[in-house]
């Protein structure tokens, strides 16, 4: 019975030597795989495809030429001569500027011509003849917008 004994405890400690070998083996496996695929993620993996930035669109600008106008003042003894140049929302829209140079010309005279010196003599009155001729065009044009105006040449006499 002794021996009986014995050889149930030699078992029994095979079991827990056995067991906690396979614990411990099952611990190293999980971190080497833990530390392999963090390896991977920090310096193998190239970078993600969902993380793509937005395309930076680049502006449209079109060149729209001098205009030279009277101004509506008493005596009509001013004029003003302005240089722009359109930022556009696409590409379409200049191709459209193109087709319908004379409608998109006469907005500007018949929107310029109207304006007196005190109108546009100062910054205020230089924004809001920009914003007027924005809100003018963008009426007529179907393929975008016109998103802003630059004066090139600004010039009242």
């Amino acid at each position: 019975m002794a021996q009986d004994e014995a050889v149930a405890e030699g078992v029994e400690e095979k079991k827990k030597s056995s067991l906690v070998k396979i614990i411990i083996l099952v611990v190293v496996i999980a971190a080497l795989g833990g530390g392999g695929f963090f390896a991977y993620l920090k310096f193998f993996k190239g970078p993600a495809k969902d993380s793509k930035e937005p395309a930076v669109e680049q502006p449209v600008t079109q060149e729209m030429g001098t205009y030279l106008v009277n101004l509506q003042d008493p005596g009509g003894k001013r004029y003003l001569k302005v240089t722009m140049q359109f930022e556009l929302t696409n590409a379409r829209v200049s191709l459209e500027l193109a087709k319908r140079t004379v409608e998109v010309r006469d907005k500007i005279i018949m929107l310029l011509s109207s304006k007196e010196y005190v109108d546009i003599g100062n910054a205020t009155g230089k924004m809001t003849l920009k914003k007027e001729l924005m809100t003018q065009l963008n009426k007529i044009l179907q393929e975008g917008q016109v998103k802003e105006i630059y004066f090139t040449e600004f010039l009242v006499q």
